[in-house]
């Protein structure tokens, strides 16, 4: 079984009454795309873009260029209190299509 690729995962800043969506990532083909809604806010999102999401059972830092492993590394557990990583990817039906 080939486990699940996520395809669209929000950011979010808890820094506010409600939280609000900063920052989406998209796989789109083999790499991971940054779209920047709040640039003032949550700059996390956009350093993981540039310098890459860090894995413990990692000797480098995971890339957009890597596509799928990218977007699985930004759902690891951080140690966030003022951001919200959720992975909103659109449900995938049963046949994997």
């Amino acid at each position: 079984m080939v486990a699940s690729v996520p395809t669209l995962i929000a950011v979010y800043d808890l820094g506010t009454w409600e939280p609000h969506r900063v920052a989406e990532f998209h796989l789109v083909g083999r790499h991971a795309e940054l779209v920047v809604i709040d640039p003032d806010r949550c700059g996390t999102a956009q350093r993981w873009y540039t310098q890459g999401v860090e894995l413990l059972d990692s000797p480098r830092r995971i890339l957009p260029e890597d596509g799928a492993a990218f977007m699985r590394a930004l759902l690891q557990p951080f140690r966030l209190s003022y951001c919200r990583i959720v992975d909103e990817s659109p449900p995938r039906n049963p046949t994997g299509e």
